[in-house]
C-alpha cells in the first residue's frame, strides 16, 4: 500500500470476483495508495487443511485517489466501476478506513456480516427458492423473513430464510 496525497479521497473499486489481491498489486505498482482488509481462514480441501487469506469485503478495493487517476484505475483488469451514487463515485471517510484497518489489525476473528434491512430487494442464492427475487420485510438475527409479492392476484407470501441465503439486488 502506497502512500499518496492527505488531499485524496477514498473510493470504493467494485471488482470481478477473485480480482481483488491482483488489482490491489497493480494500483500499488501505479504508486497510488490503496487498501485490501483480508482475514485468514481456513480451507478445507479433500487431502488438508490450509490457513489462506482472503479479502474481507468480497469484490471490494479501497483506493484513495484524487479526480485525474480514476480513468487510469477503470482501465485495470477485473476492476468493473467505482462505487457511486448518480454518477459520483461516493467518498469513505477517513475514520471510517481507519476503523476498518483497527479491526482487521486484531488478528482475532472477523467477520462479515450481511447487511440487511426491511424494504430490501433481494434474490435467494441456495436451496428450494434459488433464484427467486421478493423484498425483505423483516431482519432478526440469523433468520430473515422474505417476501414474494403476487401482484396479479394481490396477495403475498412470506418465508423464514436464512440471510446468508440471500444477495442483494440493486
Amino acid at each position: 500500500m502506497k502512500k499518496g496525497n492527505s488531499n485524496f479521497k477514498w473510493h470504493v473499486l467494485y471488482t470481478r470476483p477473485k480480482f481483488e489481491k491482483q488489482i490491489s498489486q497493480k494500483i500499488d505498482q501505479l504508486q497510488i495508495e490503496n487498501y485490501l482488509p483480508v482475514r485468514t481462514v481456513l480451507r478445507r480441501w479433500s487431502d488438508r487443511i490450509k490457513k489462506i487469506e482472503e479479502p474481507l469485503f468480497s469484490g471490494y478495493v479501497f483506493v484513495k485517489r484524487g479526480a485525474i487517476k480514476g480513468v487510469d484505475l477503470l482501465q485495470i483488469p477485473g476492476v468493473v466501476r467505482f462505487v457511486s451514487t448518480g454518477g459520483v463515485p461516493d467518498v469513505i471517510s477517513e475514520e471510517e478506513i481507519s476503523k476498518i484497518k483497527l479491526l482487521a489489525s486484531e488478528g482475532k476473528d472477523v467477520q462479515k456480516e450481511d447487511f440487511y434491512s426491511a424494504g430490501d430487494h433481494v434474490m435467494v442464492t441456495r436451496g428450494v427458492f434459488t433464484g427467486m427475487e421478493g423484498t425483505l420485510i423483516r431482519s432478526l438475527n440469523q433468520e430473515t423473513r422474505f417476501l414474494v409479492r403476487l401482484p396479479l392476484l394481490k396477495q403475498a407470501i412470506s418465508v423464514e430464510i436464512a440471510s446468508s441465503d440471500l444477495v442483494m439486488i440493486h
